[in-house]
């Protein structure tokens, strides 16, 4: 998994088995050893659209997530559910980074300068 300068990262497991939901526990870890120290985390619990099958509770995944102050959503990738919500979220919560490197917290416009016309013979 490669960290470097990683603004957020998105863990997730599958909401019919209980071993993905335990992983996910290392790769957090993993996560937290080697990833930036502001590291905005989301957790995803997939397969949303398949509750009947349902292994991990929401409940559970949800106190973890707010353990670790992560974000938490339930998804569907086959449904498209709650798919752009985690991103949303994470937009949120990810500092704006200035033209030096710098999370003042202040942006910067990015726009069009004009260039000069250069008028040539023929």
């Amino acid at each position: 998994m490669y960290y470097r300068g990683s603004a957020a990262a998105i863990i997730v497991y599958d909401i019919t088995k209980e071993e993905s939901f335990q992983t996910l526990k290392n790769w957090v870890k993993e996560l937290r050893q080697h990833g930036p120290p502001n590291i905005v985390v989301a957790i995803a619990g997939n397969k949303c659209d398949l509750s009947d099958a349902r292994e991990v509770p929401e409940k559970d995944a949800k106190d973890y997530a707010d353990s670790i102050h992560a974000i938490f959503v339930e998804t569907s990738a086959k449904n498209a559910i709650n798919i752009n919500e985690v991103f949303i979220e994470i937009s949120k919560r990810i500092p704006v980074v200035d033209a030096a490197g710098s999370t003042s917290g202040k942006g910067f416009k990015l726009g069009r300068q004009a260039s000069e016309s250069r008028r040539t013979c023929c």
